[in-house]
């Protein structure tokens, strides 16, 4: 599954390629057994990511979790969406550390003004680790703008004029 683009310069804690301390996810978008469009990524904690011994901080399983809704809102969404807040985390168990895992994210529910995804995690042989349910807003030009946030060109030009 080839890599989802993600430019060099995505300052991004969870995705961006050079952060420093990120996580570094990389998505691929793949059409699940049951036809369903999604993306997925595989990671494995590091010793310095540590929790409660041996185990994923809980924080940093959320921003997995985080990113990979917001992946499937920007590739599945059809455009940018900006977040309107988390709906539903649930942790089953924490990733363990020094362990391979994978992250799914799936659009659930659509309309012109809302998007909710809904993201998982699991170990490589399928036993669930967490979820969460994501809402998701259209991106404003002219809210980005107003907001001083200073975009960088390659998201500014995904969001309409």
């Amino acid at each position: 599954m080839p890599a989802l683009e993600n430019p060099i310069e995505n300052p991004c804690f969870g995705c961006g390629p050079r952060h420093a301390r990120g996580l570094r996810l990389q998505f691929a978008e793949e059409t699940a057994p049951d036809g369903v469009r999604e993306v997925r990524a595989e990671f494995t904690p590091r010793p310095d990511e540590i929790g409660w011994p041996t185990l994923f901080h809980h924080g940093l399983h959320f921003t997995v979790l985080y990113e990979a809704s917001y992946w499937a809102a920007l590739t599945l969404g059809g455009r940018l969406w900006v977040s309107a807040g988390p709906l539903e985390y649930t942790a089953d168990r924490l990733p363990r550390v020094g362990v391979r895992h994978r992250a799914v994210g799936r659009v659930v529910e659509r309309d012109p003004s809302r998007l909710t995804t809904r993201a998982t995690t699991e170990t490589m042989e399928g036993k669930p680790c967490g979820s969460l349910e994501a809402a998701w807003r259209p991106a404003r030009r002219d809210l980005v703008e107003r907001a001083g946030v200073p975009l960088p060109g390659y998201l500014l030009s995904e969001i309409p004029e």
